[in-house]
């Protein structure tokens, strides 16, 4: 036994060291964007999706920070000129027009906004906003049950670390939802997810509860790309990657031809090499990277990208946007992930 633990924690650093690898790869613009470096007429185009412009911030929103404090997080949303919101993590009691509310203003340049509210996760739903229309996407709709072949590891995992009723932990389903954004006569799959949370062990029923997710996500996408053309795949999100990185490579793919396999997109927060999206400070554990986009670069060009922080935000432009340095920490415990995409090739038939 003791020597299985071993060969699993080793081959949990190289499936660690590939996912980074993979997600290195991404490098395919500029990493970091500074608030101010969008030109006014490209600012435009990413809000209203012209010309095949996609601007994406996902971020796990912390329950209900649209509630706690709407125009801060309408700020932190009309600064990023995302037109794709891929927002996790949402309380199940904020209600669509409670985060509606709490968005930017709609109006004739940059549209109004189209919302995809998840049924799976229980307490931690998933929301997908976006200028340009959504249709909703049956694989993702309603109580996503984990696999009926998963559930005995998932329980008997929980019941051994104390859980006096694992079986909760898994009626409420899985944490993502999925949506399809037309970007004119493109087809964008979007899925926004949550990953368990926690663990201290390579091998403990957390991590092997984020593993059996991901897998679940990962057959809801290819099933998706069988049934129905897609141009093109973003999938955002808190991976909760306290551990291994394996739930990084097992989301990558394969996936069917045209798309082949998804890569992330390394992302940093503004003039720094910083990349924790978790802020840890102030707790007995470090920030670190949680959150991650991925993307399929076989379609997608990831053209400019950051974390947003208001704490790299210049003093002109945390009043530009009535917004304070520690907004991103009262908003939220994780930071959002911003990160411009643009149209490559020809539309799949």
């Amino acid at each position: 036994m003791r020597a299985a633990r071993s060969g699993l924690i080793r081959n949990a650093s190289v499936l660690l060291a590939l996912s980074f690898a993979l997600a290195s790869c991404a490098r395919t613009g500029p990493t970091t964007l500074t608030i101010s470096g969008d030109s006014k007429a490209n600012i435009a185009e990413a809000q209203t999706g012209q010309h095949g412009a996609i601007r994406v911030l996902s971020w796990n929103i912390s329950k209900d920070s649209p509630v706690r404090d709407p125009e801060a997080f309408k700020a932190v949303v009309a600064s990023s000129h995302a037109n794709i919101l891929l927002l996790d993590e949402v309380k199940p009691t904020v209600t669509e027009q409670q985060i509606r509310d709490a968005l930017p203003e709609p109006d004739d340049a940059h549209g109004r906004w189209h919302i995809s509210y998840g049924s799976s996760g229980g307490h931690q739903r998933d929301v997908i906003v976006s200028r340009m229309p959504l249709e909703p996407v049956a694989e993702f709709q309603g109580i996503l049950p984990y696999p009926e072949a998963s559930l005995r590891e998932i329980q008997d995992g929980m019941a051994e670390a104390g859980f006096e009723h694992p079986g909760r932990s898994t009626e409420i389903g899985i944490a993502v939802n999925g949506a399809i954004v037309r970007s004119g006569s493109r087809r964008l799959l979007a899925v926004s997810l949550d990953l368990e949370c926690c663990g201290s062990l390579p091998i403990g029923w957390e991590e092997q509860k984020r593993r059996i997710e991901v897998r679940e996500i990962r057959r809801l996408i290819r099933a998706v790309l069988n049934r129905t053309r897609v141009d093109g795949v973003i999938v955002g999100g808190d991976f909760n990657l306290v551990m291994t990185g394996l739930p990084l490579v097992i989301l990558s793919g394969p996936y069917p031809a045209p798309h082949g396999g998804l890569i992330a997109a390394e992302l940093m927060h503004v003039d720094s090499d910083r990349t924790w999206t978790w802020d840890g400070r102030g707790t007995p554990f470090p920030s670190r990277a949680l959150d991650f986009l991925f993307y399929s670069p076989g379609s997608l060009s990831l053209d400019s990208g950051y974390i947003l922080d208001t704490e790299d935000f210049s003093p002109a432009e945390l009043q530009h946007w009535g917004l304070a340095p520690e907004s991103s920490s009262t908003l939220s415990d994780h930071r959002p992930l911003v990160a411009g995409f643009s149209w490559t090739g020809t539309s799949t038939n």
